[in-house]
């Protein structure tokens, strides 16, 4: 019996891991794409009969390669600059990236005369870009990356007919190779963890940018079952936001992982008056069967146990203690 098979782009990357690793458990043929192959001791758990492929997917002809040679059923687009902040200092790299990192995919595919379902990650810090005359105003240079992303996906699938679906993912969080908040306070946990154990001085209060911001967090894993629903049965061109639906402020979120240390945390809580993100309308999600089925508690702990290893893991225990 011939399985399905599958390219995951960014499957090196916190989501990407995820993915690769329940799409090849589904009984899926994943091939995933990185930059850089990965050495003995760092294959994602759970991934072992993933087929892993180097491609540069700002590289057209590595891009169109990679496709021709994996023959996908369907892709999960994943790669692309993921950040504000490097952004700013790289907007050039930040278009390239998530805007024609997203055409040379959609490309490829098309060169590939396949029937291919697409679904391109984009974010729910996309910039709305404005209509008529109006001068566009975008936040940063990722916002307006993530905006031009999901204009080329739908123009796509309108000149070209491609069947390519949008998902709109918030803050993704959850174990894994995370670079987010939740993932840093579980680092600060279990490294005030192991000082205390060892009779040492514990790491610098974690600073939160204010105690009132408020944030929607969803667990990766959710995340991925959404990916499935939308291979399944989502609508080219449209955009799906992806969320949980419940706004946490940072000053809970570091209660939450107060209450699963083992010792007292400190925390520095700034003042900022950032603006919050609106709640997200995931209905055409719903609609699709999907709602989120794990708790914060469970996603905080389960970072916070995988932390716990991780920092007993490294030389000398935790470097930062």
């Amino acid at each position: 019996m011939n399985r399905p098979r599958l390219l995951i782009t960014g499957a090196g990357g916190f989501c990407g891991e995820h993915a690769c690793a329940h799409f090849a458990a589904a009984g899926w043929r994943v091939t995933g794409a990185v930059r850089r192959l990965p050495r003995p001791g760092e294959m994602p758990e759970g991934a072992e009969g993933v087929e892993w492929r180097a491609s540069d997917l700002t590289v057209p002809s590595e891009v169109k390669t990679l496709v021709a040679d994996a023959r996908p059923d369907a892709v999960i687009h994943l790669a692309g600059v993921n950040a504000v902040g490097p952004s700013w200092d790289d907007p050039a790299s930040a278009l390239e990236a998530n805007l024609m990192g997203t055409v040379y995919v959609l490309e490829a595919i098309r060169a590939s005369g396949r029937p291919v379902r697409a679904v391109v990650a984009g974010s729910m810090l996309r910039y709305r870009l404005p209509s008529g005359t109006q001068a566009p105003t975008p936040p940063h240079p990722y916002g307006l990356s993530k905006s031009l992303q999901v204009l080329a996906a739908q123009s796509w699938a309108a000149m070209y007919g491609l069947d390519v679906i949008v998902a709109e993912p918030g803050n993704l969080i959850g174990p894994g190779r995370s670079r987010g908040i939740v993932a840093l306070l579980a680092r600060y946990a279990a490294e005030t963890e192991l000082a205390a154990e060892r009779g040492q001085e514990p790491p610098p209060a974690f600073r939160l940018s204010s105690g009132t911001e408020r944030r929607d967090m969803l667990d990766v894993r959710d995340a991925i079952r959404a990916y499935e629903l939308l291979l399944a049965g989502g609508e080219p061109g449209r955009v799906y936001p992806l969320a949980s639906g419940r706004m946490i402020t940072l000053g809970e979120l570091a209660d939450s992982f107060a209450r699963l240390a083992r010792v007292p945390l400190a925390f520095e809580v700034g003042s900022s008056a950032a603006p919050s993100p609106l709640p997200a309308d995931t209905s055409a999600l719903a609609a699709l069967g999907w709602a989120p089925s794990i708790p914060l508690a469970q996603s905080a702990g389960d970072t916070l146990e995988q932390m716990r290893r991780l920092v007993r893991s490294e030389p000398d225990g935790a470097a930062n203690v």
